[in-house]
This record gives structure tokens, sequence and C-alpha cells, in this order.
């Protein structure tokens, strides 16, 4: 059966900004800050544990249990935060 992309995602969250800025981002650059508002973190937490549910349907010593993982998906121009189910 295939999943359509509602079925995949488990929700998600706005964030506030980023750091460094887009402009001074750079292939080089190694660590990229979130800045997510209180209520954002709850729903991106929410999100998080409704895909680890749907995950931990899954038996683990399947093929598709060992190779299920989460994508946590950022959209910069959207200013979102998407969490899906993925494979590894």
């Amino acid at each position: 059966m295939n999943e359509t992309n509602e079925e995949k995602t488990s929700g998600g969250c706005s964030f506030q900004k980023i750091s460094p800025e887009r402009s001074a981002l750079a292939p080089n650059t190694k660590v990229l800050n979130v800045i997510i508002p209180f209520e954002e973190a709850l729903r991106l937490n929410l999100s998080i544990q409704d895909c680890l549910l749907k995950l931990n349907t899954i038996k683990m010593s399947t093929k598709a249990g060992k190779t299920a993982g989460v994508n946590l998906s950022i959209h910069l121009d959207a200013k979102r935060i998407q969490i899906l189910k993925a494979k590894i």
C-alpha cells in the first residue's frame, strides 16, 4: 500500500529564526541553531512522539523495522519543521 504525504507526516511546527543567518550559511557551516517558541516546541514534541509511536508498530526484527527512521525536514523559506517517517 502506498502512503500519501498526509499519512507519512506526523506534523511539525514553525520556528522563529536560525543562526547563522541564511546568507551566512556555507558548505563548511558545522552547526545550524533553530530557535523555536515554547508552544511550537510542544507541537514539535508531539509530532516526534506521534512518528515514533507509528514506527513502534513495525516489528523491529524485520527489514522494514531495521530500516525505519525519522526525517526532521527543515523548510528554511517557510520557517517550518516537518516530521516524517523515513527509511535509513
